[in-house]
């Protein structure tokens, strides 16, 4: 489909406030991973249904945080903007100290999507479900070697679950997104991840790795031959998000503007974003700010359960 199209049937009223003439969207991973692909799927929709130039940046680092702290310190124009993740709900705990608040310096702006994660293996492990990965994993005496997208990202703290409730001797390799992760899986120079469903499909698909289970309390219809965890473990799930926000004091207009943008797409595009494993958020700023604070409670506990630390 012509890339020009692809957003058409999105057009809305004209916004009539003064709009940037152009935006930047700070995604704080590295390209590849689901929240560079949801980045450019908000600045596509904008651009389109707003008529203002969208540009997508990285600013990858200390598992999300360095791009939060810049758009933290940015103009609250409307001119920038960040895509958050479920790490960042994460971090107020997993952090002593963060150069930013995620509830004070930032307005909230939507939910874009709901994103599983897939705990995957070098196919050089003989494990094939997650029973027979955790009987594996029990008998490698210097541990598991794992991936995960940086300290304090869901794949980072699901591992550390696993690792704690089921007793594993485990080391962590942070890397600065999903997709460096996956590649060093690929080679097999790490041998788990628990990653971002979205970067890990295509080589599930083509056979680089193998899915042993998903992060979702039930199988999802696309990929019906990968159990979830709660089949071995249950009421085990842990579901990643991908989100918009701004800096406090972005005018509100544009905010819901921006919303109903990207939601709209989500709903246009449902089918698209659900074959990548990715679930329309469909929350606005309406219920955003509860839905954070859930979350941040949510995390603190798995934190606090996992052990794990960022100091």
């Amino acid at each position: 489909m012509n890339r020009r199209m692809l957003f058409a049937g999105l057009a809305l009223p004209a916004f009539a406030q003064a709009q940037p003439a152009q935006m930047r969207i700070i995604s704080p991973f590295a390209p590849g991973g689901a929240s560079d692909t949801l980045s450019r799927f908000s600045a596509q929709a904008i651009s389109q249904a707003m008529g203002v130039q969208v540009v997508v940046e990285n600013r990858p680092g200390a598992g999300g945080n360095l791009g939060a702290e810049y758009v933290a310190r940015a103009p609250n124009d409307g001119s920038t903007w960040l895509t958050i993740a479920a790490a960042h709900a994460a971090n107020v705990t997993l952090h002593r100290r963060l150069p930013f608040d995620v509830v004070r310096d930032f307005v909230p702006v939507c939910v874009i999507g709901l994103v599983p994660n897939v705990l995957a293996v070098h196919p050089s492990i003989p494990a094939r479900s997650f029973p027979e990965f955790l009987e594996w994993a029990k008998a490698q005496p210097q541990g598991v070697t794992y991936g995960s997208a940086g300290i304090g990202t869901l794949p980072h703290l699901l591992m550390e679950l696993i690792r704690h409730r089921a007793g594993l001797q485990a080391v962590h390799v942070p890397f600065r997104g999903s997709v460096p992760a996956i590649t060093e899986l690929l080679s097999g120079r790490i041998q788990a991840t628990f990653e971002n469903l979205p970067p890990s499909s295509a080589q599930i698909r083509a056979g680089g790795i193998r899915a042993i289970a998903m992060s979702t309390a039930n199988r999802l219809p696309d990929w019906p031959d990968i159990p979830a965890v709660a089949e071995t473990w249950p009421g085990f799930e842990a579901v990643a998000w991908q989100a918009l926000m701004a800096p406090a004091g972005t005018p509100m207009a544009l905010v819901e503007r921006v919303a109903q943008v990207v939601l709209a797409a989500t709903a246009v595009h449902a089918a698209r974003l659900r074959g990548m494993g990715i679930e329309p958020g469909a929350i606005g700023p309406d219920r955003f700010p509860a839905f954070l604070q859930s979350e941040i409670t949510k995390w603190a506990q798995a934190v606090r359960l996992s052990g794990a630390t960022a100091e």
